[in-house]
């Protein structure tokens, strides 16, 4: 028997290849960086959203903080439902802010608080089933509006309003 001995040429000729394999890669590069772009872009515009969203929480939040404050000084010396027209600074006399914590400089709080004095000796509202009773022309309400507003330049601002209803003595009273 003999052997024979099969010898395969490997044909090294670029006869048949035209650089489609650099073609596809060079698209498949292409789009796979156009994908990490846009989920980048993505990416940048959610993280803005959600900081524009938490200064908006936090403004708001200083703004009822502000109404809060105001309320808590009802009933003390510096009570601002006086009847008083306007108060620009319910806290003027107040020796300690109460909103200092809220500030980065506590001589500097960016809240601004002011109350209203609506309308003095009206009548006082009344849930609809209610009809009569002994109060009708003893007591009387006075309407203030409070404003309360936050603001730090270029990030947030927020406008807080509350109506509020002190019961006094009427004049029949």
């Amino acid at each position: 028997m003999a052997r024979r001995c099969i010898v395969q040429t490997i044909s090294t000729s670029t006869e048949g290849q035209s650089g489609v394999a650099l073609v596809t890669s060079l698209l498949f590069l292409l789009v796979v960086t156009i994908i990490s772009i846009t989920a980048a872009n993505n990416s940048s515009l959610g993280l803005k959203m959600s900081a524009n969203m938490q200064d908006s929480y936090q403004s708001f939040q200083a703004a009822e903080a502000g109404i809060y404050a105001t309320l808590g000084l009802a009933g003390t010396t510096n009570d601002p439902f006086l009847r008083q027209p306007v108060i620009d600074d319910p806290f003027a006399s107040v020796t300690q802010h109460p909103l200092r914590r809220m500030a980065a400089d506590p001589n500097d709080v960016p809240i601004n608080v002011d109350v209203f004095l609506i309308s003095i000796e009206r009548a006082c509202p009344r849930p609809p089933s209610a009809s009569g009773g002994t109060s009708i022309g003893l007591l009387d309400c006075d309407y203030y509006r409070i404003e309360s507003e936050h603001d730090l330049p270029g990030k947030a601002r927020t406008r807080v309003e509350l109506g509020v209803v002190k019961t006094v003595i009427g004049n029949n009273g």
